[in-house]
């Protein structure tokens, strides 16, 4: 699938117009107002819609410009954002909708509407710098953030989370150390270790990444009751801590 690197349609604003109309620093930690003379800041109005993919322009191994879409931004392939240098930021006011959202590097992506992706989103080589933050309810068959990328879910999570429980704001179906497991063998590097940019490739291509079947222990323990009522006379007991319950009907 086809993807734009950066679509004409915007005009430069300033740090200042930034600011004060949109409150970037308010969600967005990435020190733009520093870099001002090096990164200009793309502004699309009345937001944006992309029928192929979308990723930043590079100049190297970063990204030298910022961007505000404000309205929804749409885009009918996968959105891929990344900076492995000093970071930049995507602010997007209302809601976005992709197919995959793919996030590497040090970006500073932000939703303050909803976030929909009809596949994955992943994010990865975060160094600590990569971040992304969703105001409203976020929608995707998997979220899959590791390598020290940074996740918040201000609303509802409607996906199965991969994660580090101690970079996202949300409990995890399956931590960042149990991938390995998780994902296909073909997406397995040398040492039998999940390969994030195989991952990425393959999602891209369209092509599944999870093994077929996998279920959060949580899940299966509030199935394991109604499993038992045929043998109810039988059990006595049953254990069902460090299962990590949320719910039990």
């Amino acid at each position: 699938m086809t993807s734009q690197t950066s679509p004409a349609a915007y005009r430069v604003i300033g740090a200042a117009e930034a600011e004060e109309r949109f409150g970037v620093s308010a969600d967005v930690s990435h020190p733009y107002q520093d870099f001002a003379e090096e990164q200009e800041i793309r502004l699309y109005e009345g937001g944006l819609r992309v029928g192929g993919g979308l990723e930043p322009e590079p100049d190297g191994d970063w990204v030298p410009y910022n961007t505000i879409v404000d309205g929804d931004l749409t885009v009918g392939g996968d959105l891929e954002w990344w900076d492995s240098a000093s970071g930049n930021f995507l602010l997007v006011t209302g809601s976005l909708r992709a197919r995959h959202v793919l996030l590497s590097g040090c970006p500073d992506v932000v939703v303050r509407g909803d976030l929909t992706a009809s596949g994955t989103i992943q994010g990865s080589y975060g160094d600590d710098g990569g971040h992304l933050a969703v105001a409203g309810d976020t929608h995707a068959r998997t979220v899959i953030s590791t390598l020290y990328f940074t996740m918040h879910f201000a609303g509802r999570l409607d996906a199965l989370l991969i994660a580090d429980p101690h970079r996202t704001n949300h409990p995890v179906d399956f931590t960042d150390d149990e991938l390995d497991d998780l994902v296909l063998p073909g997406l397995l590097d040398k040492d039998d270790t999940a390969d994030e940019r195989a991952i990425s490739a393959a999602l891209r291509e369209g092509k599944p990444v999870l093994r077929p079947g996998i279920r959060p222990s949580h899940l299966v323990a509030v199935d394991e009751p109604d499993a038992l009522l045929p043998h109810a006379e039988e059990v006595t007991e049953l254990d069902l801590s460090d299962r990590e319950l949320r719910r039990l009907d």
